[in-house]
């Protein structure tokens, strides 16, 4: 009897290893154990405590305990059950409950094992991403369960291509790729979708499509202006969001392009969009350009554009009697002007060609209305109190302008780069370099220049009648024994 049992268990054990060769322990005079203990159906094997003679073997989740059979190897003359003989491979038992296996010996001896059946809770299928966010920049990531996607936004200009997230998962491993990941380790490239592939304890998988998008700008800055017409020029104020332009004279300003660029998704003009170099406007009044940014925020640029800069020199009184402390420059507006962008220029006419000596910036003043004044003087002078009156610094001094020969006063447009208006005293200056200029200049309108100050009468050069101009220094200008600076000449 005890080698059929030997024999039958081994031929079991066989089966369950593959049908590989089974080494089994030798069985001498009065052994009574069980050295091997397995189910057939499930394919498990048990744990076998010697000492304390119990058997546990686990089973899957399911498992009916009530008809199970038993494959083992036991050294002794025969095994029972509450009194049946058992057959390895072969008896059926119940095993909801512990089972007592008996080994009995040649001698009537006996050993009890205790066998105990665990049924395995069910494997987990749970593969679920709960959490999901960017570590830096710190961005938490919505999860829409129903399509097994992630959406995280980084701010604008975030670099996705070296990307690190924070995630937990129900599963019991996560990949990207065949990559394993780690939660606050791993650095991905998130420029395109990824697909994070969640393994469950069973061996099932869900995928879950994670994308990193960039915030909708907020750009919206117009970064270049200028018109498609013979000598246009622009210059753009951001502090202000005014775009000044100037046009040549006689230029018509109904129905101009302009090309631009701009850091925004998209600019509009009275709510039409614009096409950079191909929609017209209408510029004889301001045009309000909105640019209009991704997240849907917008600026808006106020564009002048002025052809004829009405503004001119209009009175000069460059030498006086004894010390030269009393000096001025007045301007006539003959329309409304922007004087933003207009400078006068002093030009030193001793030298050839010319060179300017000074420049004195009229933008702070802004706009001035028609027919008002503008004069540059020093402390000393008394100015109109209708017009406006500017002391550039260093001209609380004396000998601020020089009084000639062939000196001369320049208005210089800085965004059309072009003269406005000049003025060539006591001689002509037809050959000047000004400052950032290449080319050169003339400073004398027509073919003889102003007269020249007196520094024994007391009097002025000035515009004879008042705001004349022909185009010619020595026409247009007298010198007048009255001194108006803020008012009309006489």
């Amino acid at each position: 009897m005890r080698a059929e049992v030997v024999c039958i268990a081994a031929a079991a054990v066989m089966c369950l290893a593959g049908c590989a060769p089974v080494v089994l322990p030798p069985a001498g005079n009065g052994d009574r154990a069980i050295t091997s203990f397995a189910f057939l159906s499930p394919p498990v094997q048990g744990t076998i405590a010697k000492v304390e003679r119990i058997i546990t073997v686990e089973v899957p989740s399911g498992t009916d305990l009530t008809a199970l059979v038993a494959v083992f190897i036991a050294s002794g003359d025969r095994v029972t059950v509450a009194g049946l003989e058992q057959v390895s491979g072969s008896t059926v038992n119940d095993f909801s409950n512990p089972v007592e296996y008996v080994v009995e010996g040649p001698d009537d001896s006996r050993v009890t094992y205790v066998v105990r059946v665990t049924v395995l809770p069910p494997r987990g299928q749970q593969k679920a991403i709960t959490e999901f966010s960017i570590q830096e920049p710190a961005v938490n990531a919505t999860i829409d369960e129903t399509r097994h996607s992630i959406t995280a936004v980084v701010p604008h200009g975030t670099d996705r291509s070296s990307l690190v997230a924070v995630f937990a998962s129900t599963g019991i491993r996560v990949t990207v790729d065949d990559t394993e990941q780690k939660s606050g380790v791993t650095i991905n490239d998130f420029t395109d979708p990824l697909t994070y592939i969640v393994t469950a304890e069973d061996g099932s998988t869900a995928s879950y499509v994670a994308e990193v998008r960039e915030s909708l700008s907020g750009e919206k800055s117009l970064t270049s202006f200028s018109l498609q017409c013979p000598g246009a020029a622009a210059v753009i104020d951001e502090a202000q969001r005014i775009v000044r332009a100037r046009v040549a004279d006689g230029i018509g300003l109904s129905s101009l392009v302009a090309v631009f660029s701009t850091t925004g998704a998209s600019v509009r003009v009275a709510g039409r969009v614009q096409e950079s170099g191909i929609t017209p406007n209408d510029f004889s009044r301001p045009v309000n350009y909105e640019v209009v940014a991704e997240d849907g925020s917008s600026s808006v640029y106020t564009v002048n554009v002025v052809g004829r800069i009405g503004v001119l020199i209009n009175e000069l009184d460059v030498d006086q009697v004894g010390v030269d402390n009393t000096e001025y420059i007045e301007l006539l507006a003959l329309d409304s002007v922007d004087l933003r962008g207009i400078v006068v220029i002093l030009i030193n006419g001793g030298v050839n060609p010319g060179r300017e000596y000074a420049r004195i910036d009229l933008s702070f003043l802004g706009t001035i209305a028609r027919g008002n004044y503008v004069v540059v003087a020093g402390p000393l002078v008394q100015v109109d109190p209708q017009a406006v009156k500017l002391t550039p610094p260093g001209w609380e001094f004396s000998n601020r302008i020089q009084n000639g020969p062939s000196d001369a006063v320049m208005l210089w447009d800085t965004i059309g780069r072009k003269v406005i208006d000049t003025v060539t005293y006591a001689g002509v200056l037809h050959r000047v370099i000004i400052e950032g200029e290449t080319a050169e200049l003339d400073a004398t309108e027509g073919s003889t220049g102003a007269p020249a100050d007196s520094n024994t009468t007391v009097g002025s050069l000035s515009r004879s009648p008042n705001g004349l101009d022909t185009g010619q220094n020595g026409v247009d200008f007298r010198f007048c024994p009255v001194l108006t600076p803020g008012g009309p000449n006489p």
